[in-house]
């Protein structure tokens, strides 16, 4: 017995070093397995636990890549740094090389960038993507520099998650926030954190935004909601929400979409059941919604089959009661990368973010005029940095608004910011002629124009470009655009007979203005256009 029970213990003690080992192999395999699915479920921070895990007693470069992609993935660039250096970086494979370089411009560390942008255009020459971004890092110093006219701070109430996507709501903002404390397994698995859902802020008695509430809850739901945009004087609204039916079902690309929805105001001033807007098919996105001023035109973005990159931007014109079939703004605004939250400005200027564009790193945010269509600005600092810049909105009033930003400094994971045009330096004093001021009543009436549009670049306007206009006016912009009017009128009926008569003509954009708001707008007086053009 004794003899038998030594050589059993010896046959057990010689083979269990090797037995232990493929049990080890064999979970390892396991949960390298349940890491790549969990990674194909786009669920990045349970795949970044497993993958670390495995890192822990594994020395594989594979394992290193797919951790640094996942914290690409979620916005953690610092860590993402440090795990694309702890694999083979000489031997990325093409694509990584790309996002190692997106990594590296989002830390700041821009020549380090140039490098691998270099290589991977090198090893990926028909992708146009490294094209605009080194021609961009070859001009980058002029846009470091904090002249662009903006003051930007945080404003207070930013939680410690997402906060982004304000829009202009009568005496406050509406933006998207995953503030709400919720249990693990209600959390939203890309970002670890609670469904976005619609908040409202409004002014206090000094200007000061208020505690957030959320919204009205026939929009929000227990799933995605946001951004949204309000127009018709507050009586209608759009927004962003998951395309379930009863459920967060999941597509055969395990991806769930998402969709534009509207609701109006009753007449008790309650929100209606939300309608969906039937754009584009449920197995494709559609979101970031901005109405122009008129409410005849939707911009968005989405990533509907037939577009340049990502996800491009659209317009749908408003006939007939219902918003017409998309179309792509064109290879002016979309690029190979992600065009996202479009905003027309008053002036019929698009704000967007972009990545495909040049920038500092991230996405950006930048701006041009579909009337003509000649290229897009890069709002520079202060505006951008070196991480995510997105969701520009800017008030009626021209000199400020918000923007949202992962920029570090921020409370917490995307921030709301609030910008001011900067003042322009204060011309030479100039001594004044005595007024007399006769005494006699005076009635005070407002005259209008009507303003065709704003452009950056005014070189881009030619005498064909008028028409048969007569007496267009240029004004120099302290915000550096040129706004072309035409006309005056004391009455606003003449000024709306006018202005149909002018997007008869195709400036679709054009609206119209008190003629008193140019004066603080502008450098100086407005200058007829023909005379201008044929000095």
């Amino acid at each position: 017995m004794k003899t038998s029970g030594v050589v059993f213990f010896l046959v057990v003690a010689f083979f269990c070093p090797e037995l232990c080992a493929q049990g080890d192999q064999a979970k390892l395999k396991r949960k390298r397995d349940d890491a790549e699915q969990l990674f194909d479920q786009f669920e990045y921070f349970k795949a970044i636990e497993l993958y670390e895990e495995i890192a822990s007693v594994q020395d594989d470069p594979f394992i290193y890549m797919k951790t640094a992609l996942s914290y690409y993935k979620v916005g953690d660039l610092q860590s993402a740094e440090e795990w694309y250096r702890k694999a083979t970086v000489a031997e990325l494979p093409v694509e990584e090389q790309f996002n190692f370089a997106e990594v590296l411009m989002g830390n700041g560390k821009y020549e380090e960038a140039r490098k691998w942008y270099e290589l991977y255009s090198q090893n990926a020459p028909h992708d146009n993507r490294t094209k605009k971004k080194l021609a961009f890092m070859d001009q980058m110093a002029v846009y470091h520099k904090n002249e662009t006219g903006y003051e930007v701070h945080i404003i207070d109430i930013n939680s410690i998650y997402a906060d982004f996507g304000s829009a202009f709501y009568e005496g406050g903002i509406i933006f998207a926030s995953a503030r709400e404390e919720v249990a693990q397994g209600k959390r939203y698995g890309r970002t670890n954190s609670a469904y976005l859902d619609i908040y409202l802020s409004e002014y206090t008695n000094d200007s000061i935004l208020g505690t957030p509430k959320k919204f009205s809850k026939v929009v929000n739901t227990k799933y995605h909601e946001g951004p949204a945009v309000i127009y018709d004087s507050g009586n209608q609204m759009i927004f962003t929400r998951n395309n379930f039916h009863g459920s967060a079902s999941k597509n055969e690309d395990n991806t769930i979409h998402l969709q534009l929805f509207h609701t109006s105001k009753t007449e008790k001033g309650l929100w209606s059941k939300p309608v969906l807007l039937d754009l584009v098919e449920d197995k494709y996105s559609v979101g970031h919604p901005s109405v122009s001023q008129d409410g005849k035109q939707l911009y968005f973005s989405s990533n509907i089959p037939g577009g340049f990159g990502g996800t491009d931007l659209y317009v749908s014109q408003f006939s007939n009661e219902t918003w017409g079939a998309p179309m792509n703004l064109g290879n002016e605004v979309n690029t190979e990368g992600n065009e996202m939250f479009p905003f027309m400005s008053e002036e019929g200027v698009l704000y967007f973010a972009s990545d495909g564009h040049g920038g500092l790193g991230g996405m950006d945010v930048f701006r041009t005029s579909l009337m003509q269509q000649r290229g897009v600005e890069n709002l520079g600092k202060p505006i951008n940095s070196a991480r995510d810049d997105f969701g520009f909105v800017l008030h009626s009033d021209g000199d400020w608004g918000y923007f949202s930003s992962n920029r570090p400094g921020g409370v917490g994971d995307d921030d709301i910011y609030r910008f001011t045009v900067k003042e322009p330096e204060p011309p030479e004093e100039v001594i004044p002629e005595e007024i007399v001021v006769k005494d006699t009543a005076i009635v005070v009436e407002y005259v209008y124009t009507v303003q065709i549009l704003a452009l950056l670049n005014p070189k881009t306007v030619y005498i064909e470009f008028l028409q048969d206009l007569e007496g267009v006016l240029k004004h120099d912009g302290r915000d550096g655009f040129h706004r072309y009017t035409f006309g005056e009128y004391t009455g606003l009926d003449k000024a709306l007979e006018t202005l149909e008569i002018i997007r008869s003509k195709g400036y679709h954009d054009a609206f119209i203005r008190k003629v008193a708001r140019y004066p603080e707008l502008s450098h100086g007086p407005g200058r007829d256009v023909r005379k201008l053009l044929n000095q």
